[in-house]
């Protein structure tokens, strides 16, 4: 049985956890721990000390609830902490028998390399997009395929170094260190998002506390990224204002709301402790809340208009606008392309919220270091793989 932790640093809050994997390939939650803190908000660095104390208290509890002593771990990269390049590489077949094979592919990926990295940046890890076999597109693994020359396309992801040096300081406060740095956008949508509708085009949509981060992806690589100001805690914030709420209470009207629901002359009563019990109308909450995802949808759809086409279906995870009822049928209406919604398949916090932390527990698990084409040559600065072999 092999151990490892995991950390998923949202913009609201951030996710600990620690999981092993059985026999039978099986993905088991020994332990998780959450902790909220203000996050970041466009691309800003959090608080050192805060987010040191965050997480802290996250991987404190998955220790608690695992009884297992955490020491390093897959730490996730935000989208907005992230710069993406593809470039073409190249490699002839170098096997006798003129076949495909891992050693080809990696030299295809270091010989996509030859180009300027981005000032700043360091390379984490780098994925083939589509194959050419001499003059024939391969859909799917090349490996064992008779061919002369062997080319890619490959999708080259970086990491911020102020983000990096950050996270790595803040754990190593607390005696813990950096395994490896992922992408949290690519280690979710590998989860959560069927393998036959990345064959294709898709959007990852995840919407966090404070902001949503939109994510093209094809097969198992990152095209292009972006992301938008507006998360989750913005409905929250509406609603205390516009209705002079609480913020507990304001946050469980939120998460109560139905989007496109015909209210009526219908009244949400609350209860505001040492003030009573009020009624407020619905269509007041209606008008607040819709009135902030419409601004929403018209950023989202700017983007992804800008990104591919509409016929590119989009994937919604996060915390900020998933748990909400009817949020994806009404952003089907608003952006005009097909959204899906399907909560990560497993027994423990199986949610949306945590799509991006099991899509790291299960690429730390079964995907870094357990396959040939899969080499670290830098601790956490690069890795280079190719999932489909």
């Amino acid at each position: 049985m092999r151990h490892c932790a995991i950390l998923d640093i949202g913009s609201s809050k951030v996710v600990c956890m620690v999981v092993s994997s059985e026999p039978d390939g099986a993905m088991i939650v020994r332990g998780s721990g959450t902790r909220e803190y203000s996050g970041y908000r466009l691309g800003e660095l959090p608080n050192r000390r805060e987010l040191g104390e965050a997480i802290a208290g996250a991987v404190h509890a998955a220790e608690r609830a695992s009884d297992l002593r955490v020491r390093e771990l897959t730490v996730g990269v935000p989208s907005c902490f992230m710069c993406v390049r593809s470039n073409l590489g190249v490699a002839e077949t170098a096997s006798r028998n003129g076949r495909v094979n891992q050693n080809d592919v990696s030299y295809l990926i270091d010989n996509s390399l030859d180009f300027e990295h981005p000032e700043g940046y360091s390379l984490i890890h780098s994925t083939p997009v589509s194959y050419v076999a001499d003059r024939t597109a391969i859909h799917g693994s090349p490996i064992g395929l008779p061919c002369g020359v062997l080319s890619a396309e490959v999708s080259h992801c970086f990491v911020d170094d102020r983000y990096k040096d950050l996270v790595t300081g803040a754990l190593a406060d607390y005696g813990l260190g950096a395994d490896s740095f992922v992408s949290s956008a690519l280690a979710a949508a590998c989860f959560t998002v069927p393998e036959q509708v990345r064959a294709g085009s898709v959007f990852l949509l995840d919407c966090g506390g404070s902001n949503t981060e939109m994510t093209l992806l094809h097969g198992n690589a990152i095209i292009a990224s972006d992301v938008v100001g507006i998360g989750g805690r913005h409905f929250t914030s509406d609603l205390c204002y516009g209705l002079r709420l609480p913020e507990g209470v304001a946050e469980d009207i939120k998460r109560r709301y139905v989007f496109s629901l015909d209210y009526g002359e219908s009244c949400e009563r609350v209860r505001i402790p040492g003030e009573g019990v009020f009624d407020i109308e619905d269509s007041f909450i209606q008008l607040i809340i819709e009135s902030r995802a419409e601004e929403l949808c018209e950023l989202i759809a700017e983007k992804l208009d800008s990104m591919a086409s509409r016929e590119t279906p989009a994937w919604l995870v996060g915390s900020g606008l998933a748990p909400m009822r009817g949020a994806k049928e009404y952003l089907e209406a608003k952006l005009e392309r097909k959204v899906a919604l399907t909560p990560p398949t497993v027994t423990r916090n199986g949610t949306s919220s945590h799509a991006a932390a099991f899509g790291l527990a299960d690429f730390a698990l079964f995907r870094l270091g357990h396959s040939s084409a899969v080499r670290r040559t830098e601790r956490y600065l690069r890795r280079a793989f190719d999932w489909r072999t």
